[in-house]
């Protein structure tokens, strides 16, 4: 409890004290203007891409399932490319591990190497 009191005290001083030194050399009946600014600042927003159409049919298909090497996603992925094998057994699947952002480049080689692909992150 004390230490909510405190906090609390120090939330209603911090509040109060700049309004009443903002006042200090002022009239009383004068008023006062704050400006409220946005601390994150202006940014550009990072360039859109819409989704991807699906592949229509996974036969016959290259399948890429990356996985960022969370504990657990092995055995997820595990059971996702059996039920792939044994849904679709004329697609093949390639399994990659690498970082969250596998980066542009390395995206562009797996985008060469299949047809589709699953992306998770295994939690």
């Amino acid at each position: 409890m004390k230490t909510l009191t405190k906090y609390l005290f120090c939330v209603v001083g911090g509040l109060v004290w700049p309004a009443v030194l903002a006042g200090a050399g002022q009239k009383a009946a004068s008023s006062v203007t704050l400006e409220v600014m946005n601390p994150r600042a202006d940014i550009a927003r990072p360039p859109f891409f819409p989704i991807t159409a699906r592949v229509p049919e996974l036969a016959g298909k290259r399948i890429g399932i990356y996985w960022i090497g969370k504990a657990g996603g092995d055995n997820f992925f595990d059971g996702v490319e059996q039920l792939l094998n044994e849904k679709y057994p004329t697609a093949k699947i390639f399994r990659y591990k690498g970082p969250f952002d596998l980066g542009e480049k390395r995206a562009a080689e797996i985008a060469k190497e299949v047809d589709t692909i699953i992306y998770g992150v295994g939690d």
